[in-house]
Order: structure tokens, then C-alpha cells, then sequence
């Protein structure tokens, strides 16, 4: 049954690929998280969200064969204009994982690229790390048992460490509809009962205000992603205004320009889309938005909902790369 179920993904993937392949507009946006060696990566990302150097290099080349690789602004240009011209693709990346820089970065300049750096505001602003990486130590320490913290009662942490990323993914949802406060005051306790430090292993591993300003220097863009990485849709109407327009705000200040992409966050693997986000992010003065749906884009696509194709480790790559290549 799972290996039914896997073949009938793979398939269903390779058919939402091609079509994107072949919209009228002739162009995606691609959904990175980070790139480095695996065993740097595995301490404050999963594996399966980071690709390899080389194999960074190698989907660049590639896509440079098949596209003209451009920034959101552009487009954005070949939505509003309806024009299908020729093809484009446009690189992104989400949270703002240090690697961005210190690998990417000097990656996209060797082969003559650019992308947009959608960034989590909160850690970047306060020099510290991510909550969601956070979180991707603290578990596997856990005593095993139902949790008794407030906020995330009755999730129960199995015995052996290998079966706890189910219990991972629930408190990743639990803890992204939770307030700042109720977040820190909640992995504080977690950290407790792991007998873990905070923020563990996790220094210099997000993005820092001077990296930001370098990136931009050397013909990046950086978009927001809100402050803390939240569900939006889980949030009341003044929180959810701060943590989009507080999170433009924010990188405005540490980037010294103004920010006009946002990525729609989507922690624990679900997205809902809120009917607020699209005045707020008219509000705010932003240009598009981006989610981590795959669809076609034509020229009728929202340029508030922009779909992405993301690009994990594994089974999913080879999908997409091989439909790129067919």
C-alpha cells in the first residue's frame, strides 16, 4: 500500500510539473530552504529541505539550458504584461539559514544567477537562531511520554528517537499557532524536560543584518516571510498585521532598502491561505506574494499567490528534474 501510494505521488507530481512546464507565461519560481554538505546542515535543518553544493550547481546549469534565470520583479513584468516571451525562472529561498550566504550565495555568483532570500525577521533582528531548528533538537531528547506544557497537552513523544518526527510536525503546528510569548515560554519547557540548553548547537547558523546588506549588494533580493514563522491564519487581526508588516519592517531596517516580496510561511507542511493576507500585503506596499503550492502560472495568476515548485532531497528532485529535462 505504500509503495502504491508513493507511485501515485510521484506520478501526480510529474503530471502538476508538466503543466507547469508548459503554461502560457513560460515561467516558475523554484522553493529552496538551504544548501550545504549534509552533515553541516543536520543540526538546525532537515536533510531533505537541503541540497548539496554540487547538486546546487548542477540544477543552476540546468536550469540555465532551459530558462533565463530572473529576479520576481521580472516576473512579476511577465504577469501583469500577459506576454509569454521567452522562458524564465526565478530562484527562491525560504527562513534565512546562514548557508544561504555562506554557500548559495557564492554558488548563484559563479554561474551568473540571482534569487530572492525570503527571511524570518524575528532571529535575524535578535542575533538568534530559529525556532523550528530549535525544535528539530530538542525532540529527539525528549523523555519519551505525553507531554504535560501548556499549549501542547497530550502530544505524545514515542520511546525511540527514529519514530519522533510525527511528533515533531505536530508540535512545529501546535507551536506556529501560539502567540511569541506562549512559543519561547513553551520551548523553554520543552528544553527543560530535554535537559537541553537553549539555542544548542545553533549559533551562527541564521542569517545576520551585515550578511543581508552583502547580499543585496551583490544583486540579491530579500523578501519578507513574517516575523516568527507562524500559521497566519491561526493569528487575531493585529498579530497578523505585525507579523507581515512588522516582518517588512524589520528587514527594511537590517537591509537598508525597501522589501516588496513576501513568502507566504508554511510550518508543519500545511499552507492555508488567509482571505486577510491579501489587503494587509497591499497595506503593507508589498508587490507579490509567493506560497509553496505548485500550480501553472498564466498571466490570470494572483500576483499575491504566486505558486512555487519546491525542491527537496530525494524522490521529489529527481521528479522535478526529470520533468525539466523531458
Amino acid at each position: 500500500m505504500a509503495s502504491l501510494r508513493s507511485t501515485i505521488t510521484r506520478l501526480r507530481r510529474r503530471t502538476i510539473y508538466r503543466r507547469c512546464l508548459a503554461a502560457p507565461s513560460r515561467a516558475i519560481i523554484l522553493r529552496y530552504h538551504s544548501v550545504g554538505e549534509p552533515d553541516a546542515v543536520t543540526t538546525y535543518v532537515d536533510p531533505a529541505l537541503s541540497l548539496p553544493p554540487e547538486r546546487f550547481r548542477e540544477h543552476l546549469r540546468l536550469l540555465r539550458r532551459r530558462f533565463r534565470i530572473v529576479s520576481l520583479d521580472e516576473i512579476l513584468k511577465r504577469l501583469i504584461s500577459g506576454e509569454s516571451g521567452d522562458r524564465i525562472a526565478a530562484i527562491t529561498f525560504d527562513d534565512g539559514y546562514r548557508d544561504n550566504h555562506d554557500v548559495a550565495l557564492p554558488i548563484l555568483l559563479s554561474e551568473g544567477a540571482t534569487a530572492t532570500f525570503f527571511v524570518t525577521s524575528r532571529p535575524l533582528e535578535q542575533g538568534r537562531w530559529f525556532w523550528i531548528s530549535e525544535l528539530r533538537g530538542i525532540v529527539p531528547q525528549l523523555p519519551s511520554g505525553r507531554l504535560h506544557v501548556t499549549g501542547l497537552e497530550g502530544v505524545n513523544v514515542p520511546s525511540l528517537a527514529g519514530e519522533r518526527q510525527p511528533t515533531r510536525r505536530a508540535l512545529t503546528r501546535l507551536m506556529s499557532a501560539m502567540s511569541e510569548q506562549a512559543r519561547e515560554q513553551a520551548m523553554d519547557a520543552l528544553a527543560e524536560r530535554a535537559s537541553r540548553a537553549r539555542g544548542s548547537g545553533l549559533k551562527g547558523t541564521f542569517l545576520t543584518p551585515d550578511l543581508l546588506q552583502q547580499m543585496v549588494r551583490q544583486g540579491m533580493t530579500i523578501g519578507a516571510h513574517t516575523r516568527s514563522h507562524p500559521h497566519l491564519d491561526r493569528l487575531d487581526g493585529a498579530a497578523f498585521e505585525d507579523e507581515v508588516a512588522g516582518g517588512k519592517a524589520d528587514l527594511e531596517r537590517a537591509a537598508g532598502g525597501v522589501v516588496a516580496h513576501f513568502a507566504h510561511p508554511n510550518p508543519g507542511g500545511e499552507q492555508r491561505l488567509d482571505g486577510r493576507v491579501r489587503h494587509v500585503l497591499e497595506a503593507a506596499g508589498f508587490h507579490t506574494a509567493v506560497t509553496s503550492q505548485a500550480a501553472p502560472m498564466t498571466w490570470r495568476t494572483d500576483r499575491f499567490t504566486l505558486p512555487r515548485l519546491g525542491v527537496y532531497s530525494g524522490e521529489q528532485e529527481r521528479v522535478l528534474f526529470n520533468a525539466l529535462t523531458a
